[in-house]
């Protein structure tokens, strides 16, 4: 099936994205077709659509496969079932003798017969022979079951009294099966409801009896003769064994027909009776449960299901015992050494003592007592000072708690000779033969135990609970396994792994035994115990997780993996988890050694028999070593970095093919994992540190080199990633199928671009351009036709949209205490007073923002770009391209951001274009972006235009126009406090628009139509602002200042703006051009300069009135006032300087200066009367 697979996926490359899909459904379809046509099968239990759906779900690396396919796969399945050619023949040769002697026996041929009813007749008839034979058949399975389980009670009944031989008859016994329930069809319909009703009394009378048969005759104990005590032992040995034997046979029942329930209440009794964890000393009634729990678990494990539980938690505790006992042996020689000292010692005193009274019988005999007698009692006391550290030995510190450590050493010598390590090691043993199922809940219910043993250090990842408190106290009142214990804490001083040993044991067993799917669902739930546990605060606990890893990985990976499948992804998964969220120095490390063992023994094919058995497990160990380079510890990311260096570097080593021929193909790293690769030398750069980022810059380079260079032979990796990943922009174009291999490398050093530390950036943006400009144009030599250079510009626009215009981005999150925006060298700040001059500088510090220092490069970069495709290719396609990232740049919210964009805007029409690349489709593209530029964001509708829309008949989409527009207000003003730096934008488009109206270069190339669309967006402009400065200014918005100074009123940015209007006007009304044909352009520019000019005066009459109607004069309306005449006596004078010829074409003035007639400056009203005594003489002349 996996050969099966693997060829299917490589002639199908677009069907599934790896081998590991085709493998399962190849399986589910078998198990589909089995299930829809087996004739033995109810039909209400057959597999329906849905079924077969969700049998199928998250099979596709986690997502579902069409509905489509799989509803087509059903139909054809139900339709046309799967024979084998055997089936197929025998049909034929049943048609063929059918057809022979149709002629003569048209009416005794059986339909039987048949090719249609061949199989389905064959089985009614098994079907009649067996409701012929029912009761035959039923006699026969009552007497075997109960030959069987006769059978099994006198083999239980030997192994209880030869228990030292069980071991050897083991084997043996294991062949012994039951015969199943469902297999005798007695299943439902007898035996169910029969233990259904007996079990509950039977528990209950088997507990009393175990309970009751001590040994012992109650109060006649002390009139009790030897023999009748001696009577009372064996009756309570015989109940114990009846009560051990019923209840055996109540789990086996039980777990036959299915009853979870029963099952775990009779092995809970059985842990219970054991007395394991209590702390008392343990009876011979007790080990024989053990016994009996035991011996279940190895020979029907089949049956156990959610009670092997019970049973991991006294195997738990079975072996503390074990292990107590081991170190009481030691413990015992220990003793025995310390006794021979003791013996030294003694005799050392008595020949001490001797001496002393030698000498004292000899000086009473002289009767010359001195002084020098007092020293020798002296001497005496300090002789027998030295006995007394006769019992000072540490291995005799005995405490209050004699008793129980006593309790508790007896119960280890007793456990450790009734139950052999033997027994133990069966069961775990055994695991491999378990079925699927089977297997499942027994490995899930070991992980829950040992989940259990470690769960108060560390139970949940980031809980309370990971606080570790290795003190013995704590750890014996939190085990769960000894909470009930009155046993001492001398035997804990560490989280007990026993049962996580045991897992990995288990995990060995079953891996080669099982088939890979069977064996995915046993990984899936040890590899998340195993990542839980590499979490732990513990350092022990976690590393021997980590440990664990590396020992199963190294097993696993001895099994080949052929390319088209990913086992060993799946398998390593666990290891990133692990790698990306340890906080301990040490589990990191030794993970990271991990790795390297396993690239050591099965990466390179140098190596070992074993080397280059590692394919798709590159994927996780490549992340594991990208994700050190992300770790704050220098230490670890430098030890992942060289791991990562250490493979790189050979891979791209030069080395020249035989006879000058094509180098030799890559291996598995670059032929297959060549983006898995390249995204683990990107972690480093988006690592803390930055000497490491900057070599993998570097490494990048190396690796666009190998990418671009034909010589290599890349079969592999052009094929597995075109045909496979379809998320970029690659997929837009069919011949852009190497777009995919490089856009890992160029999206990875665009994010870069943007990185806070300046030199990493911009060395990133150095890289990248110099890896578009040498590997995405041809070379000098290189001669491509219309169809290869429609294809390369295809690319570079991609790379445009998809890596070069996402840069900007990085200059939107820049802080705001960046540089602000530069205002034109002519606008005036009248009412907000002029920025302070040299500290601005100061403020800002270094210039290490984005915009300061990597902006002006980036732009000049893509201008190269754009600039080289034209040369190269002849094709102005790029420049539509570059307006689109200038235009970004004009919509950002970030003011700085779009105010460089409009300089850089004018820089690329006024230097980086060609004048000859300046079409009239260029100043509609340009002309727009200054359009939008000038207009208030969100700005809300004057009042009257609503209501007017509401009573014209247009139903309103708010019931209250006034509570709409009162919440519009109020989001414009929240968002121009937030967004204060894009007032800075309106006064340089102004500025920008004035450069190329008035420019000479562009007299030819701008055409009236654009004139007149930018000088009218900038009247609609004009009206804007000071509705916006209205706006605030009603809502008393206090403006929020941006750097040394607040950003510029509205009113500044509308006066900034009449002023160039006045300009413009006096342009168009000078134009030569300009006549009253009705209907033209010129028209249109005549009625523009009329419209904007009794605007002005309007605006000037309705401030001069509102001056002289307030008693209080603010300095700002007498500021706007003082502005406003200024600009009407500059329009005024500009019209009286107009030659004759265009001024008679003004007749409109009439009307305009008439209505300003009245003005209360005298300087406006002289201007008026010269003005309108040449409108009158013109006239009359005329």
């Amino acid at each position: 099936m996996e050969k099966f697979a693997e060829r299917y996926t490589a002639q199908n490359p677009d069907v599934f994205p790896t081998a590991d899909v085709a493998f399962i459904l190849a399986f589910s379809i078998i198990m589909l077709n089995t299930d829809l046509h087996n004739p033995a099968i109810k039909e209400e239990r057959r597999m329906t659509r849905e079924g077969f759906i969700r049998n199928n779900r998250g099979i596709c690396d986690g997502q579902d496969l069409p509905h489509e396919l799989l509803n087509s796969i059903f139909d054809r399945i139900k339709s046309n079932p799967i024979s084998l050619k055997e089936d197929d023949e025998a049909r034929e040769r049943v048609g063929g003798a059918s057809k022979s002697t149709a002629s003569s026996m048209v009416t005794r041929v059986p339909s039987a017969l048949s090719p249609a009813v061949f199989f389905s007749s064959h089985y009614d008839e098994m079907e009649r022979t067996k409701e012929s034979n029912f009761d035959k058949e039923r006699d026969q399975i009552v007497r075997t079951t109960e030959s069987l389980l006769k059978r099994r009670r006198h083999a239980a009944h030997d192994n209880a009294k030869t228990p030292r031989k069980s071991n050897r008859n083991a084997s043996k016994a294991h062949h012994v099966r039951y015969v199943r329930t469902e297999d005798s069809g007695l299943r439902d319909e007898y035996v169910s409801p029969m233990f259904e009703v007996a079990w509950g009394p039977a528990l209950a009378a088997f507990s009393t009896a175990m309970e009751s048969a001590n040994g012992t005759i109650g109060s006649l104990i002390s009139t009790a003769s030897n023999a009748e005590l001696e009577m009372a032992a064996v009756n309570a040995a015989e109940t114990i064994e009846v009560c051990l034997t019923g209840i055996r046979f109540a789990v086996c029942t039980a777990g036959l027909c299915g009853n979870d329930v029963a099952r775990d209440a009779f092995i809970l009794a059985l842990a219970r009776f054991s007395q394991l964890g209590t702390g008392i000393l343990l009876e011979p009634r007790h080990v024989r449960c053990m016994q009996t729990m035991l011996g279940l678990a190895r020979s029907d494990g089949e049956l156990l299901g959610s009670s092997w539980e019970h049973i991991f938690k006294s195997l738990s505790e079975i072996n503390r015992f074990h292990q107590l006992f081991q170190l009481l042996a030691r413990n015992d020689k220990k003793v025995a050494e310390a006794a021979a000292r003791r013996r030294q010692k003694l005799q050392e005193r008595e020949r001490r003592h001797r001496a002393r009274e030698e000498r004292k019988a000899a000086r009473e005999a002289s009767e010359s007592i001195d002084e020098e007698s007092m020293s020798y009692g002296e001497e005496t006391d300090d002789d027998f000072s030295v006995g007394d550290d006769l019992f000072s030995d540490d291995d005799m510190d005995f405490d209050d708690e004699m008793d129980k450590k006593g309790i508790d050493e007896a119960n280890a010598r007793t456990v450790y000779e009734a139950i052999s390590e033997g027994l133990i090691e069966a069961i775990y043993e055994r695991s491999a033969s378990l079925s699927t199922e089977s297997v499942k809940e027994f490995v899930l219910q070991l992980c829950r135990v040992s989940r259990m043993e470690i769960s108060h250090y560390g139970g949940q990842v980031g809980s309370n609970a990971n606080q570790v408190n290795l003190t013995q106290v704590h750890y014996r009142q939190h085990h769960t396994l000894l909470q009930n214990s009155v046993a001492d804490e001398f035997y804990h001083g560490q989280p007990n792994i026993y049962n996580l040993q045991k897992l990995v044991e288990v995990t060995h067993y079953n891996m080669d035994s099982r088939p890979r799917l069977v064996f995915r669902d046993i990984w899936t739930t040890v590899a998340a115990h195993l990542t839980s546990t590499a979490l732990h605060t513990n350092p022990a606990v976690a590393m021997y997780a980590v440990d664990s890893f590396r020992q199963l990985s190294i097993q696993y990976l001895q099994r080949e993996e052929s390319g088209a499948f990913e086992f060993q992804r799946r398998f390593l998964k666990p290891l990133e988890t692990v790698m990306g969220r340890s906080q301990l120095a040490t589990t990191k490390e030794l993970l990271l050694k991990c790795v390297e063992r396993l690239i050591l023994m099965f990466g390179s094919p140098e190596g070992d028999g074993r080397g280059g058995m590692l394919r798709s497990g590159w994927r996780p160990v490549l992340t594991v070593l990208g994700l050190a380079g992300k770790d704050s510890d220098e230490e670890i990311a430098q030890l992942g970095f060289d791991l990562l260096t250490a493979q790189l570097e050979p891979c791209l080593a030069t080395q020249k093919g035989e006879d000058g021929g094509p180098k030799s193909q890559p291996g598995v790293l670059l032929g297959e994992r060549f983006v898995d690769l390249v995204d683990a030398v990107l972690m480093y750069m988006e690592g803390p540190h930055e000497d490491m980022g900057l070599k993998s810059v570097d490494n990048l380079l190396l690796l666009s080199k190998f990418l671009a260079d034909d010589s290599y032979e890349l079969p592999l990796i052009k094929q597995r990633h075109s045909s496979i990943d379809g998320e970029t922009e690659s997929n837009e174009t069919g011949n852009n199928k190497e777009l995919e291999l490089w856009w890992p490398i160029l999206l990875g050093l665009s994010k870069s671009v943007g990185d806070e530390r300046k030199q990493l950036r911009l060395k990133s943006l150095q890289a990248l351009m110099e890896i578009i400009e040498t590997h995405f144009f041809p070379s000098a030599n290189e001669s491509l036709d219309d169809e290869e250079k429609e294809n390369r510009l295809q690319t570079l626009q991609l790379i445009f949209r998809g890596i070069l215009t996402p840069v900007l981005e990085f200059a939107e999150a820049e802080p705001g205490e960046a540089r602000e925006p530069e205002l034109p060298t002519d606008f005036e700040r009248f009412l907000t007073g002029p920025k302070e001059a040299g500290k601005n500088a100061e403020s800002v510090g270094p210039k290490h923002y984005w915009l300061d220092g990597t902006f002006d490069q980036f732009i000049d970069g893509c201008v190269g770009i754009c600039s080289n495709s034209i040369n190269i290719f002849d094709d102005d396609t790029l420049v539509e391209e570059m307006f689109a990232m200038l235009n970004t740049c004009l919509l950002s919210d970030c003011g700085a951001l779009a105010c460089r964009g409009l300089h850089r805007l004018d820089q690329f029409v006024t230097s980086d274009l060609k004048p000859s690349l300046v079409s009239d489709d260029t100043w509609a593209t340009v002309a727009h972006m200054l359009r939008r530029c000038l207009a208030v964001r969100n700005l809300p509708k004057p009042a009257s235009s609503t209501s007017g829309a509401a009573e014209n008949g247009g139903a309103s989409e708010e019931e209250n126009p006034a509570l709409a527009e009162k919440e519009a207000i109020r989001e414009f003003v929240m968002e121009d406090r937030m967004l204060s730096d894009r007032r800075y934008i309106g006064s340089n488009a102004v500025y920008l628009i004035g450069t190329f109206l008035e420019g000479e270069r562009f007299a030819k190339s701008l055409g009236l139509r654009w004139r007149l669309f930018l000088v009218t967006g900038l009247g609609k402009a004009i009206q804007e602002w000071e509705r916006a400065a209205t706006i605030l200014a009603e809502n008393q918005v206090p403006t929020k200042p941006r750097g040394t100074s607040i950003p510029p009123n509205y009113h500044e940015t509308a006066f900034y703006g009449r002023s160039w209007m006045n300009r413009f006007l006096l342009q168009i009304a000078a134009m030569k051009e300009v006549e009253a044909t009705k209907g033209s352009k010129h028209a249109a520019a005549q009625a523009l300069v009329k419209d904007q000019t009794q605007f002005l005066v309007t605006t000037f009459l309705k401030q001069e009135a509102r001056v002289a109607q307030s008693d209080e004069k603010s300095e700002k309306d007498v500021q706007l006032l003082n502005r406003l005449t200024g600009l009407v006596k500059h329009i005024l004078a500009g019209y009286s300087q107009l030659p004759d010829e265009h001024l008679i074409l003004l007749s409109w003035l009439n009307p305009v200066l008439s209505s300003c007639i009245n003005t209360s400056n005298e300087q406006i009203r002289i201007l008026i009367q010269k003005l309108v005594k040449r409108l009158h003489a013109d006239e009359s002349s005329i």
